[in-house]
């Protein structure tokens, strides 16, 4: 067991963007990428004093002892992960956030609101982007650190937390430092403990991309987002994930994700789309630990149930099936539909099927 500083350290939270869509390029390579974005970061952390305090699928939880040490920490591991070659032209970016102050040392880590503000500061962020607290930029804005400067981005509400904070970001010499916002606090909040995941996938978007003019076609998918989207928040779904044609969105229970598979499948099925497409989607339901990085580990089965699964399909893991067999599902029906073919990969997963009725009453 390696010791763990005491007293003001700097904690640090990082975890992969977009997986979503880094899963369904990469395949069965993605566990490779994910392999090598673990080496690639801990080389960094461990090179500036970085000590792992947790890390869970693509997530990581790292305490520096000093400030300065973190920020250049950071800097390397956004730099090694931008230059290194990936597989199929693919990237892989990670969203880091850190934030100084005086947490309480627990048996296996650290607890207390300064862990919690570190971590809301990390979802806040896109890929490729390092954000700083003002406590940690205060700080470091006392030193000279070669390659990096300090952006004052302003002030932002964190979730639970009555006192805005003032979010700095890294500008790192050679990467992009141009980001979209920040990502809404208010669309970001935590899960722990067991999450379930939906993933719903489109169909046919390869053929309409085909069909439709490029500006019809961007219209159309960004409609599809859109929807999808707020479809799947309105049935209670957080940390949501958008890339191309999949939308993911945690859900605090097996039962609440379900009721929000259904409630997207109806929707895809009754919404107007523009030029008289009619959208399908396959939708993929597991149950995981949360993790740090909350969506991520589960997207990958996820992403496998959706690619076995046909339009209009929702396909749950075994997982979340066994949560479900005492709940109440109205007239929704979990059945057994064994091992099911993947289309891309040609592997199999095993899968069971929620079944909509044709009509009938949602479950309250």
């Amino acid at each position: 067991m390696i010791a763990l500083p005491s007293g003001t350290v700097t904690l640090l939270f990082t975890d992969v963007a977009q997986s979503t869509e880094l899963v369904k390029r990469l395949q069965e390579h993605y566990g490779d990428a994910l392999a090598m974005h673990r080496r690639l970061v801990r080389a960094a952390f461990a090179d500036h004093g970085g000590i792992e305090v947790d890390t869970q699928g693509d997530a990581f939880f790292v305490v520096f002892g000093r400030a300065s040490s973190a920020v250049t920490a950071a800097a390397g591991a956004q730099y090694a992960l931008a230059k290194h070659s990936w597989p199929d032209g693919a990237a892989v970016a990670i969203r880091i956030g850190m934030h100084t102050g005086e947490p309480h040392r627990a048996q296996e880590g650290y607890t207390g609101l300064a862990v919690h503000r570190a971590a809301r500061i990390c979802t806040m962020a896109n890929g490729g982007q390092v954000l700083l607290s003002g406590t940690t930029a205060g700080i470091v804005d006392d030193e000279e650190i070669r390659g990096v400067l300090l952006r004052d981005l302003g002030e932002y509400r964190l979730k639970d937390f009555d006192r805005r904070e003032r979010i700095f970001q890294l500008v790192i010499a050679g990467l992009p430092n141009e980001f979209p916002p920040l990502r809404a606090v208010d669309q970001q909040p935590l899960l722990g403990g067991t999450v379930t995941v939906v993933m719903a996938e489109g169909r046919r978007m390869m053929r309409l991309a085909r069909e439709l003019s490029r500006e019809h076609f961007s219209v159309l998918i960004k409609e599809y987002q859109r929807f999808v989207s707020e479809v799947l928040a309105e049935a209670g779904g957080r940390q949501i994930e958008v890339a191309g044609d999949s939308v993911a969105a945690g859900f605090a229970t097996a039962r609440e994700a379900v009721l929000g598979a259904a409630a997207a499948q109806r929707a895809v099925r009754a919404h107007d789309w523009p030029y008289g497409v009619r959208a399908a989607i396959s939708v993929g339901v597991h149950s995981g630990d949360a993790g740090i990085g909350v969506l991520g580990p589960a997207i990958v089965r996820c992403a496998e149930l959706c690619e076995a699964a046909e339009g209009g399909e929702i396909f749950l893991s075994q997982a979340t099936a066994s949560l479900l067999e005492d709940e109440y599902l109205g007239e929704l029906v979990i059945r057994d539909v064994g091992e099911r073919e993947m289309r891309r990969s040609r592997g199999a997963v095993r899968a069971y099927e929620l079944v909509l009725p044709s009509s009938g009453t949602t479950p309250t």
